[in-house]
């Protein structure tokens, strides 16, 4: 108790008694306290705010995008986060196969389709395979991409379906779009309706990093259902996204300082210096040259036998003691994780890596990797433009109008088996135990499961026409056993 309760305890004993009950209390409502929520010693450094998922994006969206960029250029670690990602998120692209019931209508949608891709740039430059992996590439490092829709004419569009995409990265979204400057129902330069559904996004007609006049304009207003805005949405309401190199960054960049100074201690330690001694006024018994500034140098040349007299020669003798190997693996191990991948995939180094090690890892890689696809980049990027590619064909007349429309499957690229044999074994006991369809395994190594076997049945009819057997022919019993006797029907 302190003093005022004392006093108070003296002259009206019932209301000190409640205050120090109040008191205990209190006392022990602390004590329940969740530890990192307490302002003790230990968290007396640790910051936090109460603040929504776009206020701490708004400050920080443009540096760590320019730094996360910056990362990427001068690291090989960023290079290869971004590489190894990609490569398994997009390959070579998402596979798009139509499934409307109708052999006819699926042929020819898949025919308009695969003529589109190639001329799918409204530069001109990439096909839609290759889209995909820069789009996806841009929202990783940058935070976030578009792609627009842009309609051509049928002449401009070259007989294909008049439908071109425009991939701009995220710097072109006109953050300063805002609800607080504006007066508007914008957010960074989203334009948001009820309930935050999106209506629009501004955008700059040119990078406001090109350093032009052009990139001065104004932004204009794009609805949204004309384009495709990629991020990873981290909480709820967030509406930009942020660099995935975000958590990573600082890590990265102390590494990148770490093995520039183990490589400037590995040079110092490599020379070999010595230092001369003499008296002040002494003679320099060695002789001595000048260098490229002038400046006098003594030298030792090979094979040397110099008679010193009374001087002496120190040299230098630094130390070769140092813990940057268990440093950079630790720091190398954070970053894996941080950026969803394994050690091994980050940095190449298999030296400690078995068959069993390697699955477990890719296991919950792909996991990862399966949300960012099926999360993503499958309802916000392939899907809308299969729709648009959908609705301008019919409008030109180039797809018949069909009451149930023309749905698709997508097919994601095929994830390489880590022991092939295994693997498949795996596979295929996993289809006969009703585990897996057929149609889902023969789709899990990137493949279109009926082009397959129309494939298999084309291949395998001229064989048989030749007369030539094969040992890869499912029909016959695998290594040369007994053939295979089919059962009769029975009536």
């Amino acid at each position: 108790m302190n003093i005022l309760d004392k006093t108070i305890a003296v002259f009206a004993p019932g209301m000190g008694l409640k205050r120090a009950n109040a008191r205990a209390m209190l006392d022990q409502y602390r004590e329940r306290d969740y530890a990192a929520a307490r302002n003790g010693r230990r968290n007396r450094g640790w910051r936090s705010r109460s603040t929504s998922a776009n206020v701490e994006i708004a400050g920080a969206l443009s540096s760590l995008r320019d730094r996360a960029r910056e990362f990427v250029r001068d690291s090989w670690q960023g290079q290869r986060i971004l590489d190894v990602l990609v490569s398994h998120a997009v390959g070579t692209g998402i596979t798009v196969v139509p499934n409307t019931g109708s052999d006819r209508a699926d042929n020819r949608f898949r025919m308009l389709w695969q003529d589109w891709l190639g001329g799918a740039d409204a530069e001109g430059v990439m096909d839609f395979g290759a889209m995909q992996a820069l789009a996806v590439r841009s929202m990783i490092e940058g935070g976030e991409s578009v792609l627009r829709f842009i309609d051509p004419n049928i002449d401009q569009a070259g007989g294909l379906v008049p439908l071109w995409l425009q991939g701009l990265e995220g710097d072109q979204i006109d953050s300063t779009k805002d609800r607080g400057l504006s007066g508007d129902n914008f957010r960074l330069g989203v334009e948001l309706g009820d309930y935050h559904r999106r209506q629009a996004l501004w955008l700059h007609p040119e990078h406001p990093g090109d350093m032009t006049l052009a990139g001065a304009r104004n932004s204009t207003r794009v609805p949204w259902n004309d384009l495709c805005h990629l991020y990873r949405p981290l909480r709820w309401g967030q509406i930009r996204g942020v660099s995935w190199f975000s958590a990573i960054l600082l890590t990265g960049k102390e590494d990148q300082d770490l093995i520039e100074a183990a490589i400037v201690q590995a040079r110092t330690q490599a020379s070999f210096a010595g230092f001369l001694k003499r008296q002040p006024g002494g003679v320099n018994v060695l002789a001595a040259k000048k260098d490229e500034d002038g400046k006098k140098i003594t030298k030792i040349e090979p094979g040397t036998i110099a008679d010193i007299g009374d001087s002496d020669i120190a040299f230098a003798n630094p130390s070769s003691q140092s813990s940057f190997q268990e440093i950079h693996v630790a720091a190398m191990q954070g970053m894996a994780a941080g950026a969803w991948m394994t050690y091994d995939q980050l940095t190449g180094d298999l030296t400690r890596a078995n068959y069993s090690s390697l699955r477990a890892g890719k296991i919950e890689f792909r996991r990862l990797v399966e949300q960012l696809q099926w999360g993503i980049l499958a309802p916000r990027m392939v899907m809308p433009t299969v729709r648009r590619f959908t609705g301008r064909a019919l409008l030109a007349g180039m797809l018949p109008q069909r009451r149930g429309g023309y749905p698709v499957d997508l097919i994601m690229p095929a994830n390489e088996p880590i022991d092939p044999k295994k693997d498949m074994e795996a596979d295929i006991l996993a289809v006969r135990s009703g585990r897996m369809s057929p149609q889902e395994f023969m789709s899990s190594w990137g493949v279109d499961w009926r082009k397959s076997l129309e494939d298999a049945a084309a291949f395998f009819a001229a064989a048989d026409k030749a007369k030539v057997t094969l040992d890869i022919d499912p029909r016959r019993p695998a290594q040369g056993g007994p053939q295979r006797v089919e059962m009769e029907q029975q009536p």
